[in-house]
């Protein structure tokens, strides 16, 4: 049983195979930039901020040493009759201890982070590998497959099985 085909561009055939084309270049570019901006918060947390907590820890500890020390300055020097309360002094310390407890909960925090970080970039660049291998094995496959499709329609009508559908009907 013979079966007719109503193929009326075999040229968007090929248009087709060079967007599919295209389209590969540009996820693969795509993925590179995707990769390269996952990497960023990875470093950021397990090297920059690994680095600048720990500083921030000593240098609010040395800030609650002097303040401490400011304030015993302080309390050694009222006398009896000296009302004065040494509120800035205490407020100044107040400050100092917040500011340790701040940056120790940032320690931690980074601490927590980093594994989670990693892992989630990892599960990233699973599904991104997963991905690449679709674009180089299963994906090359169709624009071949485009093509051998546009040259077979194109021997077709060349031999004359697609006169009647290459002229356009009478009304």
């Amino acid at each position: 049983m013979a079966q007719s085909a109503n193929i009326t561009s075999i040229e968007a055939l090929r248009l087709l195979k060079a967007a599919i084309v295209t389209f590969e270049d540009e996820v693969q570019a795509a993925i590179v930039a995707l990769e390269m901006e996952a990497r960023r918060p990875v470093e950021w947390v397990e090297h920059d901020r690994k680095q600048y907590w720990p500083k921030q820890v000593r240098k609010a500890s040395d800030e609650v040493s002097e303040a401490r020390l400011a304030l015993q300055r302080c309390e050694l020097t009222i006398s009896g009759e000296d009302n004065r309360s040494c509120y800035d002094e205490r407020k100044a310390l107040l400050k100092a201890k917040k500011r340790l407890e701040k940056c120790e909960e940032k320690v931690r925090a980074v601490r927590q982070w980093s594994p989670k970080i990693r892992k989630e970039v990892e599960e990233f660049e699973v599904q991104t590998a997963k991905l690449k291998q679709f674009l180089e094995s299963d994906f090359v496959q169709a624009p071949a497959a485009l093509g051998r499709m546009a040259d077979a329609l194109d021997r077709y009508i060349q031999s004359g099985g697609g006169s009647a559908a290459s002229q356009p009907e009478s009304p």
